[in-house]
């Protein structure tokens, strides 16, 4: 309870909120793939090692998310009506996107341990992942 009121009071409700929320979705989904991988030992202990290394990696990322979209909700606040305030448009595009690929790294780790491709797709969807989040970083106004 206390922490969602931290997070209404830090991101608002609208638009920096929904970014940062679908980011720490994708990012709970990657992890609960990974724990069913190790639960059934389909992986071996280098290929579990090789996915949780990009799971941390990725993990990592999520307080600078949360501190962009904090930043971003002072200085161009986002309310429930769905209009993306133009000077925040490429941030906010980017930050999708960084939601999307983690998603995705998350359905790459899910065909790895599946055997249906290999973890070099893992590792693409992470780097992918973390350039969408350099790029809002970069689009964020001063």
């Amino acid at each position: 309870m206390r922490q969602a009121r931290a997070d209404e009071r830090e991101l608002g409700t609208g638009l920096w909120r929904r970014d940062h929320d679908r980011f720490v979705r994708a990012l709970d989904r990657c992890w609960q793939v990974l724990q069913e991988a190790e639960a059934r030992s389909e992986l071996d202990a280098d290929e579990l090692n090789g996915v949780v290394h990009a799971a941390n990696v990725l993990s990592d990322a999520l307080p600078e998310v949360r501190a962009l979209c904090v930043r971003m909700q002072a200085a161009c606040p986002a309310t429930e009506d769905h209009r993306i305030p133009p000077a925040a448009a490429e941030t906010h595009r980017e930050l999708s996107r960084a939601a999307h690929e983690l998603a995705a790294t998350a359905q790459a780790v899910a065909m790895f341990r599946l055997r249906q491709t290999g973890s070099d797709s893992v590792g693409r969807h992470a780097e992918r992942t973390l350039d969408h989040v350099r790029r809002a970083q970069e689009a964020a106004p001063a």
